[in-house]
């Protein structure tokens, strides 16, 4: 049973494995992903929604240098803001979104990226996949997981949120484990 957690880039990519673990099936029996966690997801768009507008020059991480970056890591040939690496809700990438394993999305209140994130899990939650998003205020990108953020009352209050949430995806038998 494998809980998938990924943190701003590293979210795109537990939800691209998470796709392509539905889409293998049984081929990675004995292995099952049964949850993925998707923290301030690093997801883009060639359509700019209302955050991205909004809080293109805020904190951490602008919208310039992230732009730099898809640049440098999508194919130069098929660059597209809509790549499936980019975007997980450009219609036919992938399998159908009802077949992902149930998606915890945290997201942060000025974060650029965040309605991006939050579209996806209503998505997500039309298809009636378990997809809860937790959204903290007065948080910016990786407010829970940068070091000199990690004290923060927000990053705290993440981490306990996250871990009731994946016990009832890691439980045998229905009964949870014991800390």
């Amino acid at each position: 049973r494998c809980v998938l957690l990924g943190v701003s880039c590293g979210a795109n990519i537990a939800n691209y494995v998470a796709r392509k673990a539905v889409e293998t099936g049984k081929l990675l029996d004995p292995v099952k992903v049964v949850a993925q966690i998707l923290m301030y997801p690093f997801y883009v768009g060639s359509v700019p929604t209302h955050s991205e507008i909004k809080l293109a020059n805020s904190y951490f991480y602008d919208k310039a240098m992230c732009m730099l970056a898809w640049k440098l890591f999508l194919p130069e040939k098929e660059f597209s803001l809509d790549h499936p690496a980019a975007n997980p809700l450009v219609p036919g990438h992938g399998p159908p979104l009802k077949l992902m394993p149930p998606t915890l999305t945290v997201v942060a209140e000025h974060d650029w990226m965040r309605d991006r994130a939050i579209a996806y899990s209503e998505e997500l939650r039309k298809v009636n996949v378990d997809a809860p998003v937790l959204e903290y205020k007065d948080a910016v990108h990786e407010f829970a997981t940068l070091d000199v953020l990690l004290r923060s009352p927000q990053a705290q209050v993440c981490a306990e949120d996250i871990a009731i949430w994946v016990k009832k995806y890691i439980s045998l038998r229905g009964h949870e484990f014991s800390y």
